[in-house]
C-alpha cells in the first residue's frame, strides 16, 4: 500500500485494504457487490468487513437481492433513487430497480429511507459532482448516512471515487480511504485536491436533488 494524499484531515491510500491494519471510529463503504469481480474479489469482501466491523459503527450498501453475510444489521436502510436511473443492468442491481439497501451497524435502529437523486451521466444537476466511476454514490447521500455516526475519524475501504472522504470532510470529520483501482484513486486524489483548493465542496441544493413524490 502506498499513500496517494494525505494532510492533517484525510489519508487516500492506494492498495488492499485486506492489508491495512489501522484503526478508525466508523466504516461507511459500497463495497462491490457480488459478480463485480472486476473491482475487487467479491470473496475477500465479507472477511475484510467482518474484521473491521465488530465494536465499530458501520454503513454499508449492498444489494436487495443478497443476505446479510455480515452478520444481521440493527436496521436496514432503503436509498430510494428519486429520478429514472439509467437503463443499463448492473449486476446484482436489476435494471430498473430504483432502490439499494444500506446495513446499519451500531447507528442506531430506526430505518430510514433517502430520497436522493442517483448521480448519472444524463441529469445536469450532477454536472459538478460526476465522476466516471460506475457505482458513484450521491455526496448529499453520504452526507446525510454520516450524520447517524459518531466518531471522528471515518474509513472507507473501498472508497472509489472518493465521495465518502468528502463527505467526511464536509461534516468536520478526518477521513481514512482505501482503494485497490489506479483509477479511482487518481479521482479521489484530484477531487481531495479541489476540495482543498476550494476550502469544501458544498452540499448544495444541486446535490441534495430529491424526490417530490414517494
Amino acid at each position: 500500500m502506498k499513500i496517494a494524499f494525505q494532510n492533517e484531515n484525510v489519508t487516500l491510500w492506494h492498495g488492499d485494504c485486506r492489508e491495512w491494519s489501522g484503526k478508525a471510529d466508523a466504516v461507511v463503504t459500497d463495497p462491490p457487490y457480488p459478480g463485480r469481480e472486476d473491482l475487487f474479489p467479491t470473496d475477500a469482501v465479507w472477511p475484510v468487513l467482518r474484521r473491521l466491523i465488530p465494536g465499530t459503527p458501520a454503513l454499508l450498501f449492498w444489494p436487495c437481492l443478497a443476505d446479510f453475510p455480515c452478520g444481521v444489521p440493527d436496521a436496514v436502510h432503503v436509498w430510494h433513487k428519486s429520478v429514472p436511473i439509467h437503463p443499463r443492468s448492473e449486476v446484482g442491481n436489476v435494471a430498473g430497480h430504483q432502490y439499494e439497501r444500506i446495513l446499519s451497524y451500531g447507528c442506531g435502529a430506526r430505518c430510514e429511507v433517502f430520497r436522493v437523486a442517483a448521480v448519472m451521466p444524463n441529469f445536469a444537476a450532477c454536472a459538478d459532482e460526476l465522476t466516471p466511476h460506475p457505482t458513484q454514490k450521491p455526496l448529499a447521500l453520504v452526507g446525510r448516512l454520516l450524520e447517524r455516526v459518531k466518531g471522528a475519524t471515518v474509513l472507507d475501504p473501498f472508497c472509489g471515487s472518493g465521495t465518502t472522504l468528502i463527505a467526511a470532510l464536509e461534516t468536520g470529520r478526518k477521513a481514512i480511504g482505501i482503494e485497490i483501482d489506479e483509477r479511482w484513486v487518481e479521482v479521489a486524489r484530484r477531487r481531495l485536491e479541489r476540495w482543498h483548493a476550494q476550502g469544501r465542496l458544498s452540499l448544495t441544493a444541486n446535490d441534495r436533488i430529491e424526490a417530490r413524490h414517494g
